[in-house]
C-alpha cells in the first residue's frame, strides 16, 4: 500500500512516499538553520532511497548536498543542473537582466533602481552559496532564517530515474528543468511549484541556462501554460504542492489558473490592438498603472509572459523593442 507523509519546513512542504519496497522524498527541503534536524526527526532516522527535486530553486533543492553527503542520491532534471551546481544564474544572465529595464522602455527613475535591485540579487545569490553560516531571514519570514544553497552535482538525471509506481514528468515552464511526480495508481500529483492553491506561480524572467546574447530569455510562460494543460489531461484526484497543504478538486484549480491567464492575455492583446505599437513598459503601464512603479520586476515579468504567449500563438510580434498585434501589422510602426 502506498502512503505519503507531508513534512512542513517553513514555507515549503516536502513529501515522503512509501511505496512498500522503496521510499522516495519529493524535494530536498530548503536549507535554513535547523531544517536538516527537522527532517531527520520527521522521517524517524530512516533515510529515503531517493530524493527527487522538482526543480533547481534553492527552496526545493537547497538540501541536495546534505542528502548526498549521507549517501542518498538526488535526482534533478539536467536542464536545471546549472542551478544546482551554481553555474546559473550566470554572469551573462544577470547582465542581461540589468539591461532589461532600460530595454523594456522604462523611464530612468524606474530603470535605474530596477537594475540596482538585480545587482543586489546577484550579491545575495553569491552569498547564499558561499556563506559559512546562514544569512538573516527576509522580511516575509517564510523560513526561520535566510536560506543557504550549497552547490552540488546531482547523482542522477531525473529523466533516467525509474521507480516503479512513480512517473517523473518533465514540464518546463517554472524553470527549464521543472518536473512533477505522478502516481497514476492513486491519481496523486506532486506538483512542486507548478500548481499551488490560491496562487498562480507565474514564471519569472529567466534565461536558457546555456545561452546568452539577444535571445537569452527562456520563454517560460507559454511553456508553463502548456504544462498546466498536460496536468489537466491527467485528471488528478489529489495534489500535493510544494507550498501549502494537499488539496482535491485539482482540475478545478487548473481550470481557474488557465482561465485567469487567458483573460489577461486577451486584455494584453486588446491593449496592443487599440494602442500599439508599444514598449513592454507601456503595455504594463496600461494593464497595471498603479502597481508598475513599485513592483517593476513582478509586473514586467508577468506582462512579458503575456506577450510571449501572444507571440507563440502568432497574435503579436515585436520590432525594435515595440510590440504590436499581428492583425494590425500593416499599420506603420513608429
Amino acid at each position: 500500500m502506498t502512503a505519503v507523509q507531508p513534512i512542513s519546513l517553513g514555507d515549503n512542504t516536502v513529501y515522503l512516499i512509501d511505496l512498500g519496497g522503496s521510499r522516495v522524498l519529493i524535494d530536498t527541503g530548503p536549507d535554513y538553520r535547523g531544517a536538516a534536524g527537522e527532517l531527520v526527526e520527521a522521517i524517524r532516522g530512516r533515510l529515503p532511497d531517493l530524493v527527487v527535486a522538482t526543480h533547481g530553486h534553492l527552496d526545493h533543492a537547497g538540501l541536495g548536498s546534505w542528502w548526498q553527503e549521507r549517501g542518498v542520491p538526488v535526482a534533478v532534471h539536467p536542464a536545471d543542473w546549472p542551478l544546482a551546481t551554481g553555474e546559473a544564474p550566470s554572469d551573462a544572465e544577470f547582465e542581461a537582466l540589468q539591461r532589461f529595464p532600460q530595454e523594456s522602455g522604462a523611464p530612468p527613475d524606474v530603470a535605474i533602481p530596477a537594475a540596482a535591485a538585480i545587482a543586489a540579487r546577484r550579491a545575495w545569490v553569491r552569498a547564499s552559496r558561499t556563506a559559512d553560516g546562514y544569512p538573516p531571514g527576509g522580511r516575509d519570514r517564510r523560513w526561520p532564517t535566510g536560506l543557504r544553497y550549497r552547490p552540488f552535482t546531482p547523482r542522477l538525471r531525473l529523466d533516467e530515474v525509474c521507480v516503479p509506481g512513480i512517473e517523473l514528468l518533465h514540464l518546463p515552464g517554472h524553470t527549464p528543468g521543472n518536473a512533477v511526480a505522478w502516481l497514476p495508481s492513486e491519481g496523486w500529483l506532486f506538483s512542486g511549484d507548478q500548481l499551488l492553491l490560491g496562487l498562480t506561480p507565474t514564471p519569472a524572467l529567466q534565461a536558457h541556462h546555456d545561452a546568452s546574447g539577444p535571445d537569452w530569455r527562456f520563454r517560460s510562460f507559454p511553456a508553463f501554460l502548456g504544462a498546466l494543460r498536460k496536468l489537466e489531461s491527467l485528471h488528478p484526484a489529489r495534489c500535493f504542492p510544494g507550498h501549502g497543504s494537499p488539496f482535491g478538486d485539482v482540475n478545478a484549480v487548473i481550470a481557474a489558473n488557465l482561465e485567469q491567464a487567458e483573460q489577461r492575455i486577451q486584455r494584453t492583446l486588446e491593449v496592443l490592438m487599440n494602442d500599439g505599437p508599444l514598449s513592454l513598459y507601456d503595455v504594463a503601464a496600461r494593464l497595471y498603472p498603479r502597481a508598475l512603479r513599485r513592483r517593476f520586476w513582478q509586473i514586467a515579468a508577468t506582462v512579458q509572459g503575456f506577450l510571449d504567449a501572444l507571440e507563440s500563438e502568432g497574435l503579436a510580434a515585436s520590432r525594435g523593442g515595440r510590440w504590436h498585434a499581428v492583425q494590425a501589422a500593416s499599420a506603420p510602426l513608429s
